[in-house]
């Protein structure tokens, strides 16, 4: 009679994204038991358990411990203790910040800043480019025409007046 209940199926998410295993494991309260000796489990590493639902259950190894002696009907295992939770690294996103020659910053994610600024970049390319004046005007009206639309206006909201101000305003 096993007193740590049925193995089931888990898999490693290594801090790198790599997901590996499965592996046969046994949750057993505030230890998971990994009962295959050449599981690769290290600190830091998130144990995945598929729940009924379909979604991953998700355990941050805190340690992980192996034992090469069998304890009674336990062959070679990982003992790992562990807390609940962790973000999934294919959910993490990384920003690369890079800042030269600027006088004020801002830094978020998703912001609309960030379409005004590149708007007004534009601006700035079309007015110091060798192109004639008629046509660098001919550019900005059909940029205007741009953020008129009803559909740039559904989809950018509220910044199509500061960016078509940015554009208008230079003109």
């Amino acid at each position: 009679m096993n007193l740590l209940g049925r193995p089931v199926d888990a898999r490693v998410e290594k801090r790198d994204g790599q997901v590996l295993g499965p592996y046969k494991a046994t949750f057993a309260g505030s230890t998971i038991i990994i009962l295959d000796r050449m599981a690769d489990i290290e600190t830091g590493d998130t144990i995945l358990r598929q729940l009924p639902n379909g979604k991953d259950e998700r355990s941050v190894v805190t340690e992980a411990l192996f034992f090469d002696q069998s304890l009674s009907h336990i062959g070679p295992h990982y003992q790992v203790k562990f807390r609940k939770g962790g973000e999934s690294t294919a959910q993490r996103t990384t920003q690369n910040i890079h800042i030269a020659s600027a006088q004020s910053i801002q830094i978020g994610d998703n912001n609309t800043q960030s379409i005004v600024n590149s708007f007004e970049a534009l601006v700035k390319m079309i007015d110091s480019s060798g192109a004639s004046s008629s046509e660098k005007e001919e550019a900005k009206s059909r940029l205007n025409k741009f953020f008129e639309h009803p559909l740039v206006v559904s989809i950018v909201g509220g910044v199509v007046g500061a960016a078509s101000g940015a554009v208008v305003g230079r003109g």
